[in-house]
């Protein structure tokens, strides 16, 4: 009779333990899945247990993890929410634009101004390859033309056939 109750004990227990572990994993993970939250580390962590590490294995994190890779990171996150904002913005006046019976017009609009503002003004850097063969030396085309030759071949032979002549 005392067994019984004190496995019942045991039992609700390690219930318990284990409803709490579970809580504690989907917390931690919830914690790690929001971006700014991930630059923290796990040893910031109360129930964290102290890493054993070799100064091995510290050198070779440091030499795969660079500052400039993560510096990239974060840029590239903050340029996505920050186009994820725009193209909000752009929505919200898109639908004010609707109401008012004024949509097309501001969708032509926008689509204008979205090509006006992804077509580059500045002046190309010294060596850079124009697009129009005839302006860079040598007539040289950039990677990824096609020129008569090539698609005469490609005509006779197949796309995946190489025969130069």
């Amino acid at each position: 009779m005392v067994e019984s109750s004190i496995k019942n004990k045991l039992d609700a227990y390690r219930r318990q333990k284990r409803k709490e572990e579970m809580t504690e994993f989907i917390k931690n993970a919830i914690h790690t899945a929001v971006p700014w939250n991930r630059s923290k580390s796990v040893e910031d962590t109360p129930e964290a247990e102290p890493l054993k590490s070799t100064e091995e294995d510290d050198q070779d994190m440091e030499s795969t993890c660079s500052d400039d890779s993560v510096d990239e990171l974060r840029y590239s996150k903050i340029k996505i929410v920050k186009y994820f904002l725009y193209f909000l913005l752009w929505a919200v006046l898109y639908i004010i634009a609707i109401e008012y019976e004024f949509g097309a017009v501001y969708f032509i609009l926008s689509t204008l101004i979205f090509i006006g503002l992804n077509t580059r003004s500045r002046p190309k850097k010294p060596g850079e390859l124009s697009a129009y063969s005839v302006f860079n030396p040598d007539c040289k085309p950039i990677e990824g033309t096609i020129d008569a030759a090539q698609f005469e071949r490609e005509i006779r032979y197949g796309i995946g056939s190489v025969h130069y002549t």
